[in-house]
């Protein structure tokens, strides 16, 4: 059995331990949970709060949905996360003029601030997380982070699962069975 210290096969897995999905996701538990903590604890916000204003402190103004497009937070739950920032004063929603279905969410001043303070604190924990990969390690994992995340994209795109589990009628509880379903 495969200790989760070691380095893991990635080119041919025989453990859990050696898949790249699990690795990642044991990472972000660990990293992702302190930028958490630093959100909730110390400004009073949410992780998808702290990654709209950073987003719309990037990118600008723009649609909710191109936001939502733009994060791994889904429509509804990106509607919601948008109601809670502006009730907390950090984002301002205005209608498009001529299109009042449309509209336009940036950053208020206050969320600007926020941003300004925040961000450096995020910096820290990224830098901290990487400071053992000297500068050709930094750009080889960035380079490689592009290349994954377009390579999952394509790889979702070909493996999308006809219909769904239905979460809210019990899921994949209802649906579970030895051998997978086929087409």
């Amino acid at each position: 059995m495969l200790s989760p210290q070691q380095v893991p096969l990635f080119e041919k897995p025989e453990s859990i331990f050696d898949l790249i999905n699990f690795r990642l996701s044991e990472f972000l538990g660990v990293s992702g949970s302190l930028v958490t903590r630093i959100c909730e604890n110390e400004f009073g916000i949410t992780r998808e709060e702290w990654q709209f204003v950073a987003m719309l402190a990037d990118l600008n103004a723009m649609s909710p949905s191109d936001l939502a497009d733009r994060t791994t937070v889904d429509r509804s739950q990106a509607s919601k996360t948008l109601r809670a920032l502006m009730n907390k004063g950090l984002v301002d929603r205005k209608s498009v003029p001529g299109d009042g279905r449309k509209a336009q969410v940036s950053l208020t001043s206050s969320g600007a601030d926020l941003y300004a303070k925040l961000f450096p604190r995020v910096v820290q924990v990224h830098n901290e997380v990487l400071q053992d990969l000297d500068t050709s390690q930094r750009q080889a994992l960035a380079n490689g982070v592009v290349l994954m995340q377009a390579r999952a994209v394509a790889v979702a795109q070909n493996h999308k699962p006809e219909g769904a589990a239905g979460r809210r009628q019990g899921g994949s509880r209802l649906r579970w069975n030895m051998t997978p379903r086929q087409g």
